[in-house]
This record gives C-alpha cells, sequence and structure tokens, in this order.
C-alpha cells in the first residue's frame, strides 16, 4: 500500500462521521471541514458571529470560547463569555474595556445616537460597534478599525465599523444646546478616505458654514479670516447651504482623530463676527473605500416647443424619449461616458424621470435654483436635472461646489437639502451634445470636490499637481473644452462619497 494511501485512511480515522448539525463531544466526532461547538457539527468558522455570542473565531476557522468573566478587562466582544458585552471605559488611558452585563440595546451596526441606545453600550459615529482586535470579531459586511471616541476627547479604540461604501450620521446628536453657533466634534475613522459636512438652515437669506476646523492634533485646517485660499481645506459659508469636504487637497494629509469644527449661520454683512439667528442642521459622511462606480439620475422638466428642439429626438426629450432616443443615447450619453472615463470613473445605473409638475423651475432663475436641487430624490449618485434655460442670460449650469454627497433632500428630516445639478439645454442652439456633455462632466466633478483649476480672481486650485491648462476638466471657461486630470485631481474624485 502507498505512505500516501496510509495517511489517508488515519486521517480518515481520525474523524467521526457526524454531519452538519448532528450532536458530538468532541470535533473528532465531526466529519471533515467541520467542529464540534455546543455540541453540534458547525461548519468552520471565518468570523465570530459564525460561532455565536461568547466565542472567538481563530486563524484556522476554530471556534474559540470565550473566557471572560463579569468585570474581566478586555479588547473585543469576542472575549466575553454570553450574556456579557465588552464595554468601554473612556477615563482608561488608554481606552480599555470591561466585560459587563450587555443591554437591552441594539446590535452592532443598527443606528444609534447615545451608548444607551447599543447592546454593548458604545455607539459611535450614528452606528452601534462592537469592540474588536481583528476583522474576524466583526459580523459580515463590517471590518475593525480604529475610531476615534468623541467622549473620551478622541482617543483611539478599536470597533467593528461598516466596511465600505459611505456613513452618514448626525455629529450633533449629543449636544445638549443647538443653537446659531456650535462646536461640533467630528470622528474620523481610520479606514476615511474622506468626510463630508453638509449644513443647510431654514432661512434662505442666511448663510451658513465651518468658520474654523481644528485638526486632532491641534493645527488650524481653516480660518474663515484667512479667505478662501489660505488653508488646506478650502471652503466658504453659502446662502442656505453649504458642504466642507476634507480633504481638498492630498498634499495636506489627511489623518484620523477627532476633529472640532465651529458650525454657524451667519446674517448679513456675513462676516465672522455676523452671527445669524438659524440653526444649522448638520450631517456628516464618510467615504469609507475608495470606488470608481458613478450613478446618474436624469430629471427632466418640460421641454415642450424648446427653441434649440432640433437637437432633441424627434424634436421632444423626456425621460422616454431619453432612454430610446439615438441623439441624447448615441452622443450626450456616450460622450458624457468617454469624458468621466478620462477622470477615473466609470458611469453606472443610469435612471430618467419627469418633473412636469413644477412649471415655475422649467426656466429658473438663480435666485430660485435652490428649489429645483431640493427634488433630487437619490443619495447614491448625482441628481441632473434638464431645463429649458437659465437667467440670467448665459449661465449654462449651476451645482453646489461641493455638493451634499451621499445625501439627497430626503436625508434630512426636513428634507431641505439642494442635492444635485442643473443643466440647460438652451446651449443647444449653439453647441453640441459632445459639448454639453463635457459641462455635465466639469459640473459633476465640482460636486464631487473638486474646484476650477483657476479661479475668475486668478487663484490656483488648492492640488499641486493639476495645472492651470484649458486642457485640464476643471477650467473655469468653456472655452477650454478638455477633460483631462491631474493624478491628484483623479484620486480626489475617486474619494467622493456619491461612488460606489
Amino acid at each position: 500500500m502507498r505512505h500516501g494511501s496510509l495517511l489517508w485512511l488515519l486521517l480518515l480515522a481520525s474523524c467521526g462521521g457526524a454531519g452538519l448539525g448532528d450532536r458530538c463531544d468532541v470535533t473528532n466526532d465531526c466529519g471533515a471541514r467541520l467542529q464540534c461547538v455546543s455540541g453540534l457539527c458547525r461548519p468552520l468558522c471565518e468570523r465570530a458571529p459564525d460561532c455565536g455570542d461568547g466565542y472567538a473565531c481563530n486563524n484556522d476557522g476554530v471556534c474559540v470560547e470565550a473566557t471572560g468573566d463579569r468585570g474581566d478587562l478586555c479588547t473585543s466582544e469576542v472575549e466575553c463569555k454570553p450574556g456579557l458585552a465588552c464595554e468601554l471605559s473612556d477615563g482608561a488611558t488608554p481606552l480599555a474595556g470591561s466585560c459587563l452585563d450587555e443591554n437591552s440595546g441594539h446590535p452592532a451596526g443598527a443606528s444609534c445616537n447615545a451608548d444607551g441606545d447599543c447592546r454593548d453600550h458604545t455607539c459611535a459615529m450614528g452606528r452601534c460597534v462592537d469592540l474588536c482586535n481583528d476583522t474576524r470579531d466583526c459580523g459580515i459586511g463590517m471590518a475593525c478599525t480604529h475610531i476615534p471616541r468623541v467622549e473620551a476627547n478622541g482617543k483611539m479604540f478599536a470597533g467593528c465599523l461598516q466596511a465600505t461604501g459611505s456613513l452618514a450620521w448626525d455629529p450633533t446628536a449629543n449636544l445638549s444646546v443647538h443653537g446659531a453657533s456650535e462646536t461640533v466634534r467630528l470622528a474620523v475613522p481610520e479606514a476615511a478616505q474622506s468626510v463630508s459636512v453638509t449644513m443647510h438652515v431654514d432661512d434662505p437669506n442666511q448663510m451658513v458654514g465651518v468658520i474654523n476646523v481644528l485638526a486632532p492634533d491641534g493645527s488650524i485646517m481653516l480660518d474663515f479670516s484667512h479667505g478662501p485660499y489660505g488653508d488646506p481645506v478650502r471652503h466658504r459659508p453659502a446662502l442656505g447651504q453649504s458642504v466642507l469636504a476634507m480633504p481638498s487637497t492630498l498634499d495636506t494629509p489627511f489623518s484620523p482623530g477627532m476633529y472640532t469644527l465651529v458650525v454657524r449661520s451667519l446674517s448679513a454683512p456675513f462676516d465672522e463676527d455676523s452671527i445669524g439667528t438659524a440653526t444649522p442642521v448638520v450631517t456628516a459622511v464618510a467615504k469609507l473605500d475608495s470606488s470608481v462606480i458613478l450613478d446618474l439620475h436624469f430629471f427632466f422638466l418640460n421641454l415642450e416647443d424648446h427653441p434649440c428642439a432640433q437637437a432633441f429626438d424627434g424634436g421632444m426629450l423626456s425621460s422616454e424619449s431619453a432612454v430610446t432616443g439615438e441623439t441624447f443615447q448615441g452622443q450626450f450619453v456616450e460622450a458624457l461616458r468617454s469624458d468621466v472615463a478620462s477622470s477615473g470613473v466609470a458611469l453606472g445605473t443610469l435612471t430618467y424621470e419627469d418633473v412636469l409638475d413644477h412649471p415655475d423651475l422649467d426656466g429658473p432663475a438663480l435666485a430660485n435654483v435652490n428649489d429645483l436641487l431640493k427634488l433630487g430624490t437619490h443619495s447614491v449618485g448625482i441628481n441632473v436635472f434638464f431645463v429649458r434655460s437659465m437667467s440670467p442670460a448665459g449661465v449654462q449650469a449651476f451645482g453646489p461646489n461641493p455638493g451634499p454627497a451621499g445625501l439627497a433632500s430626503t436625508s434630512t428630516p426636513d428634507g431641505g437639502l439642494q442635492s444635485g445639478v442643473i443643466i440647460s439645454l438652451d446651449s443647444l442652439c449653439y453647441e453640441s451634445w459632445q459639448e454639453v456633455a463635457r459641462l455635465t462632466t466639469h459640473e459633476l466633478a465640482r460636486y464631487m470636490g473638486l474646484y476650477d483649476n483657476v479661479e475668475l480672481d486668478g487663484n490656483e486650485d488648492p492640488i499641486l499637481d493639476s495645472d492651470d491648462s484649458p486642457a485640464n476638466l476643471m477650467y473655469f471657461s468653456e472655452a477650454g473644452g478638455g477633460v483631462t486630470l491631474s493624478t491628484n485631481q483623479r484620486l480626489i474624485l475617486g474619494r467622493s462619497p456619491v461612488l460606489r
């Protein structure tokens, strides 16, 4: 008999014949690729939740029973016996946990506003978080990452957090007082590629924004008094709504930790001392991975009898004709797909909807474009509104810079967000669909966090490797027409929460 055959027989002899779900006393009672857990044959584990409460999953896929009793120190949920949770002690340095009786609250990953909402008594970034040592300690779709503990002045702890996509939360949820000027502590986890903070107020005559940002090490990232170009983070308050997006450039390190922001509404004359009366509504969104897929949601206002109808399929453009029309698909969508690809992004899902019940917004003036953007219903991707025209004459497009990425108007309780970009189609009387596609790509990039490579006042993009060439996609004038981006411009786009 061959030695290999003998070894195979010995291995078979060492394993029992019990199958999945059969009773067992030890793992050898179970068949191959099975183990004995709590008296039953189960598959080898990939993560601790595969084993059940009170177990860890080791590198070999074997469930290991926890030994942590009530009051014992712990660093991971899997170290505590069943019925116990590894809860943080904010007074410890560094942060430490103890095995304590679990609460009756929500499990890891569920929404929360305070620690008491969670089974494990740990709420961070609006989610219940289990302590962990390794991603194997976390459930499917989660990863073990370091998270700043706001309640412990930014000390870091390792917790199970959503592994991919964008995570939105209200960083003001635990503030006891909400007013026109508020100091907000923003947790940025180690896994975050970027973070954006959207602020809006219910008074369109007041500005809202961030007037000061301190990094976790105390350095100044933004100061309103320095002007729009003097700091590593570019941001200015705006009427009704504004967005702070970090990083603005990869030339300044974007570090995990607790950032301190002063959020404020401003009344005329809109300087740093003119505190308004409106209370800002604040929502933060962290992008937890790099992505390349951009979904677009096309909304068509009433375009009947448009003066540039010769450029439409059969003289009409609507959600139906846009899907089937050779001109819209073959010229605009294909050019848009090519231009976006030049930016390192790929078009994903495209949706088409008509907006026919807002005749006052078919040709909006700049003064009321926000009313149109509030109709944006999609939080994944970007809403794109096609209108007859815009006024004053010559305005071809409008959109927030940056936009509330990862959020739709319905993402907040009052539904007041301005989410999307607006494209005027009167330009088709003298421009091609390909030129409109390039303009749309430029506006999408601004929404995603890029700035014009040269501002009207001569100041340049904060991204140092971008150039001031008209060939750059972010050239401020339509006279450019280019679609190229620098390496770091493309990397900033890849960090946008609108991508999936």
